[in-house]
C-alpha cells in the first residue's frame, strides 16, 4: 500500500483533460444542474466542459472550484446557512424562492443554480467552502471572503447577516486555510495560525468568546504549522513535525489522555502512533495519514449530531486517534483526500473511490464505478466529482 498526498493541485499534469460531474440532493441549486433536481448518478456540469478545474470545495450547500488560470466559481446557496439547515428537511423549494439577489457573480438569486464566477482582483490558487462560508487564496497570499456573517466569520471586523461580495481579510500572507461552519482558520506563510468567528465552544483556541477579525492563536507560536481543519465545532492544527493539535467541542482530555466530555478551549496534543503526514478535517472528525501509511480518524459520529441515524459502529466521540483498516488499499496509491459534512473520501490512483464514516466504516463509492476519478468532494447531500475524460 502506498499513500502519496498533497498539497499539489489534482489538475498540474496536463496530458488529459478532466470533466467534472455532480449527483445527489439538488436542494438550493448544490450540484450547479441549473435546477433543484435530485440526481442518482454522476452528470457533467455542462459549463466546465472545457474548463481545466484545479480546486474543488464543498460546503454543507454550496460548492467552489479554482480553474488551472486562477479564475474561481460557486454554485449552490452560499450565505444564510439557517436556511441551508431548514432546507435539509424540505429539499423541495418553491421556484419563487429562488429569485432573490446574489451579486457574486452577477446572477439575482440566493441559490445560484449553475456556475458564477467570482470576481477577485488577482488569480486564485486555493478554496475552501464551509457551512455558507467561502474563503478564496490568490497567488500573492491574499484571503478573500464572503457569505454568512452572524458571528464575524468573514473575518472583516464586524458582523453583518451577509457578505455578498467577497472582501480582503487583514492578515499577513497566507499559505493555506479552512473554512469551518462559523469559524474559519489561516496559516501564514511563517506557519502561523489565526481563527475567527464563533467561538463559544473553544474552537478559536483562545477562550468562548466570539472574534470578527483574526485573532493569533498564541499557544501554536512555537509550532511551524502546515495545515489546519476547521470543522462544526473544533479545529485541527498539523506541524512540519507531524505533530496534531485539536480544540473545541467535547475534545477536552485530562493528564493521561482520558475523555473528560468537556470542550478544550486551547490546543491540545494528540498522541499519535507516527508523525503525521497528511490530514482532512470534514465537520464532525478529522482524518489522519501516518508516515508508516497507517489510517487515522478523531471525532463524533454523525449519530451524535443527527437522531435519525440509528446505525452506529463506533462510539459517539474518539478525543483520540482511532485506527482505520486499510487493507482495501493495497496495491493502491492514495492521490486525493477529500472531506465531507459526516464523511472521508479517498482517490487512488487507479480511479476508484473509497468513503469513510463512523456510522459504517470503509465503502467504496459504486456511483463513480464507470469513471476514472482524480478527486471527490461531498457536501450534505450533494457529490463532486472530478474525472478522466
Amino acid at each position: 500500500m502506498h499513500l502519496c498526498v498533497g498539497a499539489r493541485p489534482f489538475s498540474s499534469s496536463p496530458e488529459a483533460s478532466r470533466v467534472v460531474y455532480s449527483y445527489g440532493d439538488g436542494y438550493l441549486g448544490t450540484l450547479g444542474q441549473d435546477n433543484f433536481d435530485a440526481v442518482a448518478s454522476p452528470q457533467p456540469i455542462k459549463p466546465f466542459a472545457d474548463i481545466d478545474i484545479a480546486k474543488i470545495s464543498c460546503g454543507w450547500a454550496h460548492t467552489g472550484l479554482v480553474d488551472a488560470d486562477g479564475h474561481a466559481y460557486v454554485f449552490g446557496r452560499s450565505h444564510h446557512f439557517r436556511n441551508v439547515i431548514r432546507s435539509i428537511n424540505m429539499q423541495r423549494m418553491m421556484p419563487y424562492f429562488m429569485r432573490f439577489v446574489n451579486t457574486v457573480g452577477g446572477e439575482r438569486s440566493v441559490e445560484a443554480f449553475r456556475p458564477v464566477q467570482v470576481e477577485i482582483p488577482d488569480k486564485v490558487t486555493d478554496i475552501s467552502c464551509g457551512a455558507a462560508l467561502t474563503l478564496y487564496r490568490t497567488a500573492g497570499g491574499d484571503l478573500y471572503a464572503n457569505g454568512g456573517n452572524s458571528y464575524g466569520q468573514c473575518g472583516l471586523g464586524n458582523e453583518n447577516t451577509s457578505v455578498w461580495e467577497p472582501a480582503k481579510i487583514k492578515l499577513p500572507p497566507v499559505a493555506t486555510m479552512s473554512a469551518g461552519f462559523q469559524h474559519a482558520l489561516a496559516v501564514t506563510s511563517e506557519g502561523q495560525v489565526y481563527a475567527w468567528g464563533k467561538g463559544e465552544r473553544g474552537q478559536l483556541g483562545f477562550g468562548t468568546v466570539n472574534v470578527s477579525a483574526p485573532q493569533h492563536i498564541v499557544a501554536l507560536r512555537e509550532k511551524n504549522v502546515v495545515q489546519v481543519g476547521a470543522g462544526f465545532n473544533h479545529s485541527v492544527a498539523l506541524t512540519d513535525a507531524g505533530e496534531v493539535f485539536v480544540w473545541g467541542k467535547l475534545m477536552g482530555a485530562d493528564t493521561y489522555g482520558r475523555k473528560t466530555g468537556a470542550d478544550q478551549i486551547t490546543p491540545r496534543l494528540v498522541q499519535t502512533a507516527a508523525p503525521v503526514t497528511h490530514m482532512k478535517t470534514s465537520f464532525f472528525h478529522t482524518f489522519m495519514v501516518t508516515e508508516d501509511g497507517q489510517l487515522w480518524s478523531m471525532g463524533r459520529s454523525q449519530a451524535s449530531q443527527d437522531a435519525q441515524v440509528a446505525q452506529r459502529k463506533y462510539p459517539e466521540t474518539h478525543i483520540s486517534p482511532t485506527n482505520i483498516d486499510n487493507a482495501f488499499l493495497r496495491g493502491r496509491r492514495v492521490v486525493h483526500i477529500g472531506g465531507g459534512v459526516h464523511s472521508t473520501s479517498l482517490v487512488t490512483d487507479d480511479g476508484k473511490v473509497f468513503e469513510w464514516n463512523y456510522e459504517h466504516g470503509i465503502r467504496t463509492v459504486e456511483e463513480t464505478k464507470d469513471l476514472h476519478v482524480v478527486a471527490f468532494e461531498r457536501g450534505y447531500g450533494s457529490h463532486i466529482v472530478v474525472a478522466r475524460r
